[in-house]
């Protein structure tokens, strides 16, 4: 303390002035370069601190989330395979710590690994951690995310409602169907799906946003791990004022082979829009619908050449005697698009069991020009 007050204050602001002096007496750019050298020091020294900090923080949950795992690990596997009555008793919450479940980290840590289990179980015991799922409340965590304005958090609730199965909750997931973020509305179609006891694609009816090619992929892909008895009768959605319903349900109606639909599916010929009347026919093709043959053979001249093209391929799957002399008004005009006269020559084929008689008729003088069309027509490895 003495020492302190001894100290020669005036000295020392000579000292600091000195000092400055020394530091002025250097060129501009070298002192530049020193306050440069200085910031980047302090900078690095920070981003030391940030990094250990980090690292220390990312190793203490990582440390908590094993401690976590080793804790109820023994208990989830009894839960699991061998005291049902705990699981179904009003003391089932008090086998975890109510730290545990308030801690919002710890509750985090606790959810994840039931839902990581239920992903790799099924049967009973997948049933069993779905009830658990409720019965500690972590089905309200989920509808709180579903519900944030975060639409990445609203769609990881949604995902967690749907894989645990939290039926009660599918009325909630309704109003993001017509979301203006497609994640969420794919999200949205894939968990009512999953919730729905008995009609699983019942929003088709709601939806006014389109269907996207991933989505149909995902709905298709969802219908063929059902059980035949809930894949519904497609042609209902036929009306839809959505396109993009109406062109997924006709696919799907080729696909599952729906043959009480092909009467609606023909009346659908006259639709105004292509992409339809094109999907109309490939369903009809799929259906092997003879019923369609006089329809199509009249539409013909009418259509584009890829409509007309998916016409001749139906007819080879269904076509009979009545499409020969379309086939034959084909050959004999001068060939414009060689895929619609090689589809013709084999639709000829499938059709008639005349098919080389009437190719004899139409070759004479046209040899050049469709000797080649037949040959290529008949080859089966092109």
């Amino acid at each position: 303390m003495n020492r302190l007050l001894q100290i020669d204050w005036y000295d020392l602001q000579y000292t600091i002035d000195d000092y400055e002096r020394t530091l002025y007496s250097f060129p501009v750019h070298i002192r530049v370069l020193m306050g440069v050298s200085v910031l980047f020091l302090i900078l690095i020294i920070i981003l030391l601190i940030i990094i250990l900090s980090s690292r220390m923080y990312k190793t203490g949950l990582a440390n908590k989330r094993k401690m976590l795992r080793k804790k109820y690990q023994p208990l989830f596997m009894k839960l699991l395979f061998e005291d049902e009555s705990l699981m179904l008793s009003d003391r089932l919450e008090s086998e975890f710590s109510r730290e545990d479940l308030r801690k919002p980290y710890h509750r985090k840590i606790l959810m994840k690994e039931i839902i990581h289990l239920h992903e790799n179980f099924t049967g009973e015991a997948a049933a069993r951690l779905e009830l658990l799922y409720v019965k500690l409340g972590f089905h309200q965590d989920s509808l709180r995310k579903a519900s944030s304005k975060k639409w990445y958090i609203a769609a990881k609730g949604m995902r967690e409602l749907a894989l645990m199965n939290v039926k009660e909750h599918y009325p909630d997931l309704s109003h993001f169907l017509n979301s203006k973020n497609e994640v969420l509305r794919m999200e949205a179609r894939i968990a009512m799906m999953k919730l729905s006891a008995d009609n699983p694609l019942s929003f088709l009816s709601q939806i006014t946003e389109p269907l996207t090619a991933w989505d149909q992929a995902n709905i298709y892909s969802m219908l063929n791990k059902m059980h035949d008895s809930k894949v519904p009768d497609f042609s209902k959605w036929l009306n839809s004022p959505n396109k993009t319903v109406v062109l997924f349900c006709i696919l799907m109606i080729g696909a599952y082979r729906q043959r009480d639909s092909v009467n609606i599916l023909i009346s659908h010929l006259d639709n105004p829009d292509p992409k339809i009347r094109l999907e109309t026919v490939k369903a009809l093709k799929e259906l092997s619908a003879h019923e369609a043959e006089e329809k199509v053979i009249s539409m013909y001249h009418n259509q584009p050449d890829e409509i007309k093209l998916e016409i001749l391929r139906l007819l080879e799957a269904a076509g009979r005697e009545n499409s020969v002399k379309l086939f034959i008004e084909i050959l004999e005009t001068p060939v414009e698009e060689f895929s619609l006269s090689i589809q013709a020559v084999r639709s000829l084929i499938a059709c008639t069991s005349d098919a080389e008689k009437v190719l004899q008729s139409v070759l004479p003088g046209r040899e050049q020009e469709l000797l080649p069309i037949v040959l290529h027509a008949k080859n089966k490895n092109l």
